[in-house]
């Protein structure tokens, strides 16, 4: 684990709200000069602490406003069936997020389709024609109460 100053948690967290932000800006935000300032950020991309910088879409906007979780248990525990699925699933478009599970279920797929239809089609077209796949229970998201990007970074 990264051993991180106030200095560092101050600059990931402005990064996290706004990666756009200039250096300067950054710097003044959190309380340094700009070159100290840089090479804190530098060094944190260097370290891996930074993975990378992404642009946030509004999925509503794009017309992918339906979020559905689905819970999917395979035939196999096989190592085979596993890393086929996983092949499969990061083919998808749809599927923006997918989760190894400890539980009833093998994974957790976090999918984002335009509405009910779309989903109906993306279950039974693309995602039960993945080979191994016994059974799946889907959650339709009614309201999004949270969600964030951010990291915990206890400032």
């Amino acid at each position: 684990m990264a051993q991180l100053d106030e200095f560092d948690r101050k600059i990931l967290s402005a990064l996290q709200e706004n990666a756009r932000i200039t250096t300067q800006e950054l710097a003044e935000r959190v309380g340094l000069s700009a070159t100290p300032c840089a090479r804190r950020v530098r060094r944190m991309e260097e370290d891996g602490l930074i993975d990378r910088y992404v642009t946030l879409l509004n999925p509503a906007r794009l017309g992918v406003g339906l979020t559905v979780f689905v819970s999917v248990r395979l035939h196999s525990q096989a190592a085979k069936a596993f890393d086929g699925f996983e092949g499969a699933i990061r083919k998808l478009p749809e599927v923006v997020g997918c989760y190894l599970l400890a539980g009833n279920y093998d994974y957790l797929v976090h999918v984002r389709v335009a509405n009910v239809e779309a989903f109906r089609s993306f279950i039974r077209d693309r995602l039960v024609t993945i080979e191994g796949i016994g059974e799946t229970q889907s959650n339709i998201v009614l309201e999004e109460t949270k969600h964030t990007t951010a990291l915990p970074l206890h400032l």
